[in-house]
């Protein structure tokens, strides 16, 4: 039953690693779901994570593991999906309801661990089936994790409940839902919007992760009439595409760009949809996030609206996508001071790549590698990107979504070893697409037993390993706060890395050296085209690549280290190009 009501919710597939704990529901889905068998758990979850956010609106899918480990294992998936406020169903299996533990007891059933309690913290609702369950219920608990603030749902099945004979027609009945996924804005608030962005003369509207491709899509060809200028949080990589003529870039402390932060800094109103506003968006000296501006931020959960952050005028309670849509057609906004062209003058005098990371090495530049490499994917393509590390900051900078291409990552919880699992996921979910991932060795090596599952298939995933010599990100820290005290981060201080030819090869994958001469647009482009299947190139990169530019700390009057707010990165900009850059900036106090 539980799988018919699944199909019903538009479910068709299922990332899993079988075990006994779960024997009886993956033996009645294997007929019903596409189930693809994943070599550990936390793929299973990061899989189902990135098929959903980029799959077509018909297909769904869900992680399937075992009591106990099976569930242990997927936790960072299950944590991951939850910061980054996604939907994603774990159905974990558990031990007989009779075998179960009473707390404070540690392990009664085999394998037995207390996964819903395990789980609260960090999922929207967790639950053990201990009795079958009629429709209803089963289908309310799954839809919580649609939202209205979406997140994580798991529901834990006691072996005997899988195995139970039970009457469809009663368990059937009673099959009304109560869930509603939306929060409609109040109208008092969709006016009050509607004059503060018709009034503004320096607005930016910042889209985050909840505000769904299909709407930013549709809304941009009104904003770009308005010429009103629009931001993404790196969650929303995608909803803008870079050569729009609105795009005001992506804005952050990790993997932000300095234009954008500097015309975040100026403008005068900022309404910031479906973005959670955290130190990673603002930067840690938060009160100085937008300065000049009236924030308000529309976002779908009160406990988020509720967090200490950067000041706000208004937070108002509803969903982006509807707040978007009904707001758009009431912009009604004349740029009277040339605000932006002024926006465009910015982002022209400080490009995504700067000079200082750029210099004469026998490696090949990181970030001339990854803007040349996004020009040279086709608009079908779809980017998935890694979740941490320089890679992860880097392709952020750098790359240039073309319109309606879709890119995917996992930014909030930065975790390393998503990259391959995210790829496999967005495989699975566009099988006639391309799928072009960028992963540093340190996280690929996290995760590298799913390349199984890329032979396997044949998936057409196109990966572009960036050899750095270990952690590059703690290598930085680590010379950074503690003078190149080096510890477990390359080779040399006690970290091993395969040989990444021989290892690739052996699952049958062709892998081989990019060279310094093959990162040119027009190459890469050819070299994309070699197959049909999956294909790795591996790109040495100097291990000391820099990764400007950086948060600076200030000393404040009173003597204290503070952190700077986000337009005033390291490296300083020349006065000239701040002259320039730099009309609206409060004055230095």
């Amino acid at each position: 039953l539980l799988g018919f009501w699944l199909q019903e919710m538009s479910y068709t597939h299922c990332f899993y690693v079988a075990g006994g704990g779960i024997m009886h529901l993956l033996q009645a889905f294997r007929s019903m779901f596409t189930c693809i068998p994943v070599v550990h758990e936390n793929s299973a979850g990061i899989c189902a994570e990135h098929f959903n956010q980029t799959a077509p609106k018909n297909k769904k899918a869900f992680a399937l593991v075992t009591t106990g480990p099976g569930l242990t294992n997927i936790m960072t998936a299950i944590a991951g999906c939850y910061v980054e406020h996604r939907e994603l169903l774990v159905i974990a299996g558990q031990v007989k309801s009779t075998d179960m533990l009473v707390y404070p007891q540690r392990q009664k059933g085999v394998q037995e661990i207390d996964g819903t309690s395990l789980c609260r913290s960090v999922s929207v609702h967790s639950e053990c089936l201990t009795a079958p369950v009629k429709c209803a219920l089963f289908k309310n608990i799954v839809k919580k994790s649609e939202g209205p603030h979406p997140g994580p749902v798991l529901i834990e099945v006691c072996l005997d409940v899988q195995g139970a004979t039970v009457d469809p027609e009663v368990f059937f009945t009673n099959s009304n839902l109560n869930h509603n996924s939306i929060i409609l804005p109040k109208i008092e608030d969709i006016i009050y919007l509607e004059n503060l962005i018709n009034s503004a003369h320096r607005p930016v509207l910042l889209l985050g992760g909840l505000v769904t491709r299909n709407i930013a899509w549709e809304i941009l060809p009104l904003l770009e009439q308005f010429d009103l200028p629009v931001a993404t949080t790196t969650s929303a990589i995608d909803r803008v595409p870079t050569d729009s003529p609105v795009f005001a870039g992506r804005p952050g402390s990790w993997g932000g760009q300095r234009a954008a932060n500097l015309i975040l800094a100026q403008a005068d109103v900022v309404l910031a949809f479906g973005a959670q506003l955290d130190l990673q968006q603002t930067g840690f000296n938060s009160k100085e996030y937008v300065p000049n501006a009236k924030l308000v931020q529309i976002f779908p959960s009160d406990n988020e609206l509720s967090r200490v952050g950067p000041l706000t005028c208004r937070k108002i309670l509803a969903s982006p996508d509807i707040t978007l849509a009904k707001l758009c057609p009431r912009i009604d906004w004349k740029d009277i001071q040339g605000w932006s062209s002024y926006m465009r003058k910015i982002r022209a005098l400080i490009p995504s790549i700067e000079s200082v990371n750029i210099k004469d090495s026998k490696f090949i530049n990181s970030f001339i590698f990854f803007k040349n490499l996004s020009k040279a994917t086709r608009q079908s393509d779809i980017l998935a990107l890694c979740s941490s590390g320089g890679t992860f900051t880097g392709t952020l900078q750098t790359y240039e979504i073309a319109r309606r291409q879709i890119a995917t990552t996992s930014a909030s919880y930065a975790s390393m070893g998503y990259g391959l699992a995210t790829a496999i996921g967005v495989a699975f979910a566009n099988p006639s697409r391309r799928v072009i991932l960028t992963e540093g060795e340190g996280g690929f090596s996290q995760n590298l037993q799913e390349l199984a599952i890329v032979s396997r298939f044949e998936l057409p995933i196109k990966i572009f390993l960036i050899e750095n010599n270990g952690y590059a990100s703690i290598r930085a820290t680590q010379k950074k706060f503690f003078d190149g005290d080096y510890l477990g981060c390359d080779p040399d201080t006690g970290l091993g890395f395969p040989n990444w030819e021989k290892l690739i090869n052996s699952y049958n994958i062709p892998c081989r050296h990019l060279g310094i001469d093959e990162i040119r647009i027009d190459v890469l482009s050819n070299l994309l085209c070699n197959s049909e299947g999956p294909e790795v190139w591996l790109v040495s990169i100097d291990p000391n690549q820099t990764n400007w530019p950086a948060i600076s700390t200030i000393l404040s009057k009173s003597g204290s280290m503070e952190s700077a707010p986000l337009y005033n990165m390291l490296p300083k900009l020349s006065d000239e190009v701040l002259e320039q850059v730099g009309r609206y900036l409060p004055c230095p106090k």
